[in-house]
């Protein structure tokens, strides 16, 4: 078997959701992953025409790259047209699988170099007009769907709608927080953990390292500028401020401060083969060690990284003593929790330690752009493995619909 090599990626800053005066949202959305992933080979050193394969994640294609837009990206940005891609939905851990998969075939032999990206403009997200449910039905009222909160599905199905099984997220992160008896307390103090961290890490420069700034064209009402820095981080939010928010509706612990936001932004990351790096010249960041997958009630969703995280650290034959970082997504700070706090059942009492976990914040704090956050997690895990010369790192990442995904990474200069 192969081993398969993340070489490098770079990610976008993360905008906020809106259209007056926000960075991504007046960019398409083919546009701003054709250019990341233009970004990603640069910054890697690899030809264009090298690239065997693209994956690209995108929970939400109903906008201008609709259909395949891992292909038509790639073609506006310049790749050429024997440059095969494919665009995949695992939910918010979409462009991770798409990285899983490069993986794959790099281990198997059947590919030496490869991208795995991800996109998501909620901006830009598209309304789409229902048929009916049968060819030439009677004129009447059209069904029109928010393809953003709908994930870019039609009508509910009868028999998951009878299950609850379309549950709204921010319900199920609630739920986490009932089976765990989270207090808002916690809840808060864990979102305030996560921009503390990203704050620092912008101020220092390192989140700097991961970014491709992105140039605004000029507009009527401003002048063009260059976006570098994640819009969403509020390193001067206190305990006091996060305690102020209402609860969200239909819950009694979820607020906008200690959810993850809404957003727009795109990443991507070359893997290849080690013969592939020898041939040109790149050291590679990391090494994909294995991966694991999980899946369980839709309505608790968030905690599946903490079954998904113990059956890839057992493939890869490591304790968890052996890690040195730990990513775990925070789609919202109850969900986040609940994983930590059921991790332990599934590792024989072992407690991630707090100096190893999400050291330069999470979703909460940088920004959740569903089909980019899988390249993105994989981009600054491989990064501060590095950076920290440790050994191994895993990130574990929560599912819409009940599902959770895993990863384990090498910095092979400490093997």
């Amino acid at each position: 078997m192969t081993d398969a090599f993340v070489l490098g990626g770079v990610r976008t800053p993360v905008g906020r959701y809106g259209w007056l005066a926000l960075a991504h949202s007046h960019i398409r959305t083919d546009d701003l992953l054709g250019r990341t992933m233009v970004a990603a080979c640069e910054r890697t050193s690899v030809p264009l025409d090298k690239v065997e394969d693209i994956v690209a994640g995108c929970v939400n294609p109903a906008h201008e790259g609709m259909g395949d837009i891992a292909r038509w990206s790639a073609l506006a940005a310049g790749f050429p047209d024997s440059v095969p891609a494919i665009t995949v939905n695992r939910f918010c851990a979409s462009s991770l699988s798409a990285a899983i998969s490069i993986a794959h075939a790099i281990r198997s032999d059947e590919m030496e170099i490869g991208l795995a990206s991800g996109v998501e403009s909620m901006s830009r997200s598209g309304w789409a007009l229902m048929k009916g449910d049968a060819p030439f039905m009677p004129r009447g009222p059209v069904f029109m769907l928010d393809t953003m909160w709908a994930g870019a599905g039609g009508p509910p199905n009868p028999t998951l709608l009878a299950l609850n099984a379309y549950i709204e997220m921010m319900q199920t992160a609630q739920n986490v927080a009932d089976r765990y008896n989270l207090t808002r307390d916690e809840i808060d103090t864990f979102a305030l953990r996560s921009h503390q961290h990203a704050a620092a890490a912008r101020d220092s420069g390192r989140l700097a390292m991961e970014i491709e700034p992105v140039e605004i064209p000029a507009s009527r009402t401003a002048p063009a500028r260059r976006f570098e820095h994640d819009e969403s981080i509020r390193g001067d939010t206190t305990a006091e401020k996060l305690a102020a928010l209402a609860p969200q509706p239909n819950t009694t612990q979820m607020t906008a401060g200690n959810s993850s936001p809404l957003n727009d932004g795109a990443s991507a990351v070359v893997l290849a083969s080690a013969a592939a790096a020898e041939n040109l010249g790149v050291e590679p960041l990391a090494r994909v060690v294995a991966s694991a997958t999980y899946a369980l009630d839709p309505h608790i969703m968030g905690i599946a990284p903490a079954f998904a995280i113990p059956k890839a650290l057992a493939r890869a034959g490591l304790n968890p003593g052996d890690i040195g970082v730990w990513e775990i997504h925070e789609a919202y700070s109850a969900q986040a929790l609940g994983v930590l706090r059921e991790l332990p059942h599934q590792l024989d009492g072992f407690e991630v330690p707090d100096e190893r976990l999400n050291p330069n914040g999470g979703a909460v704090a940088i920004g959740h752009p569903f089909g980019s956050s899988g390249t993105r997690y994989v981009l600054t895990l491989a990064t501060e493995l590095r950076l920290r010369e440790a050994r191994y790192g895993v990130l574990g990442v929560c599912v819409g619909s009940g599902q959770g995904v895993a990863v384990v990474l090498e910095n092979h200069r400490v093997a």
